[in-house]
């Protein structure tokens, strides 16, 4: 039986794979992909929102999608993935149904030092879960 957090991860995984983006949860070897531009999807953090007594915990999980691509200004090589890869997930903010809500975060904008050429976003989201009392 998967958890809430483990069916979320998947289908912002199979949403990116439908639109045309190559992306991986494996965080161990982030510049490994051999084709770019692709997503590392990182699960992060979960927080609980303080509402008693309804039968329902409502939860905010933290992803980020980590953009690696390469071009000319490699700060901004990852903005047309972004671009799509935003369009993916706000095309259906529920994610059918699975979630209540889908917002986004901060923006965080580096240049890998061992490939210079290569850019890396940092794209943040909050997404708005909830599940029963008692299971997660």
């Amino acid at each position: 039986m998967t958890t809430k957090t483990e069916q979320i991860i998947a289908k912002v995984g199979a949403l990116l794979t439908t639109a045309g983006i190559a992306n991986r949860t494996d965080t161990s070897n982030p510049y490994s992909f051999e084709d770019a531009p692709a997503i590392i999807v990182d699960c992060g953090n979960e927080v609980p929102e303080p509402v008693l007594s309804t039968g329902f915990v409502y939860w905010n999980l933290t992803i980020s999608l980590w953009i690696i691509a390469q071009g000319a200004t490699p700060k901004l090589a990852p903005e047309t993935t972004r671009n799509t890869a935003h369009g993916a997930l706000y095309a259906d903010r529920t994610l059918g149904g699975l979630v209540i809500d889908i917002a986004v975060g901060q923006i965080i904008r580096q240049i890998d030092h061992v490939n210079p050429a290569a850019g890396i976003t940092e794209a943040q989201y909050t997404i708005k879960y909830r599940a029963m009392e008692g299971t997660l």
